[in-house]
């Protein structure tokens, strides 16, 4: 069964997911020619190559009437600077319904600020006729609006209004219109038989939008995360966007733990954020089976026969994790270098990186081996199993070699 599996372990915002997508398919230039020709008004569209904390993959720069919209997460030290009154909204404003300008959103907004960007506050009715005037596919615009649809009522239900008054701020934005199409035409592109995703890494702190500052995740956001695991790992900033939760929402057919799967591709959309954690967004690609076990088992255990010793890998759950968190920074590592490849880099620079994936793998498998041992030397030890034992040492031998 062809199988998206979308790791939304560092957040999911609209121009990340379709970077990462765009990365899984093929005549990548051709799509980008048939994005950009589609009739999204102004906006243009630019994959750019990207790197983050030594992993390499692709940013998408969408720009409206040739300017990079860009988000206003407040930094940590401006956060202790907000005045009572702006902490107060914060705290209240998932409560508060009730706004003096009643959310006609008809009153003039004055930026001062270097970029002069045209805010524009489209209205539902406004995105669907947009979306209704591409030139693509009638399932991609299906999609589109209906992406919309859960941001709508998403902003209705936080403001107390019906989703045909609700006026849509950042994510009435063209470029924001222009992240869901592309999303939805990559995943016809792709057609996979079931999309799966992880738990979303929300992220933390404050952000400031149209309405003021508020909470991480944002109160819209929150509403759309129902029914998907959500956590936050302390990181400072909104790693999930309401165009990022609408559209894994919407696409996600079931939420977990990635499945056993023979991964043929992945793709990493990088975000213009830095964090202590590496900002992107990675999807796989490849087949997974009802039952399939799996691949490159000890020939004794394929043949039916007693394994040599059953542990787990960790003794703790923190253990666990951080084993887990070592060979997911190491796959990426690898990514990166299998990039470089691709880019034709020079070849000593990839040989210093091959070296550094060989010693972060090697260092894995001495920790799992090192846990390993001291389970299966204590178990032999019980049972009085001296064949055990000889089958460790034979286990021993070939780590070594």
């Amino acid at each position: 069964m062809k199988t998206l599996y979308l790791d939304c372990g560092n957040g999911a915002a609209g121009d990340m997911i379709s970077a990462a997508l765009w990365e899984l398919i093929e005549n990548k230039e051709e799509f980008l020619q048939e994005l950009n020709s589609i009739g999204i008004p102004g906006v243009k569209t630019y994959a750019l190559p990207s790197e983050k904390q030594g992993v390499f993959g692709t940013h998408f720069r969408v720009t409206y009437n040739d300017v990079e919209e860009t988000p206003n997460v407040l930094p940590k030290d401006a956060i202790v600077e907000l005045t009572p009154e702006e902490d107060l909204k914060v705290h209240d404003h998932e409560h508060e319904h009730h706004h003096e300008h009643e959310h006609h959103h008809d009153h003039e907004h004055h930026h001062d600020h270097e970029h002069h960007h045209e805010h524009h506050h489209a209205s539902l009715a406004d995105v669907r006729s947009i979306i209704g005037g591409l030139r693509v596919s009638d399932k991609v615009k299906e999609d589109a609006i209906k992406v919309y649809d859960l941001i709508a009522e998403a902003e209705s239900h936080v403001h107390g209004t019906t989703v045909t008054q609700i006026h849509f701020h950042e994510v009435g934005h063209m470029d924001a219109i222009a992240d869901v199409v592309c999303v939805c035409m990559l995943i016809e592109r792709l057609a996979p038989d079931q999309i799966i995703a992880s738990s979303m890494n929300t992220g933390t702190g404050k952000v400031k939008c149209a309405h003021g500052i508020l909470p991480i995740p944002a109160p819209a956001t929150s509403y759309l995360l129902h029914g998907i695991p959500i956590y936050h790992t302390g990181v400072n900033g909104e790693l999930c966007t309401p165009t990022g939760a609408a559209i894994v929402k919407y696409f996600a057919d079931s939420f977990g733990p990635m499945p056993v799967m023979n991964i043929e591709d992945i793709g990493y959309g990088m975000g213009t954020k830095d964090y202590d954690v590496a900002n992107y967004f990675r999807a796989f690609i490849g087949e997974t089976e009802e039952g399939l076990t799996l691949v490159n088992r000890t020939p004794a255990a394929n043949a039916g026969e007693k394994p040599l010793h059953e542990h787990p890998v960790a003794s703790n759950d923190k253990q666990r994790k951080a084993i887990s968190n070592r060979i997911a920074r190491s796959i990426g590592h690898l990514e990166s270098v299998k990039r470089m490849v691709d880019g034709n880099r020079d070849a000593s620079d990839i040989l210093i990186q091959l070296a550094a994936v060989e010693s972060s793998i090697a260092s894995t498998s001495r920790l799992i081996m090192k846990e390993h041992f001291k389970g299966a030397v204590s178990q032999a030890k019980e049972q009085d199993d001296e064949g055990a034992l000889e089958n460790l040492y034979g286990l021993i031998d070939k780590f070594i070699k």
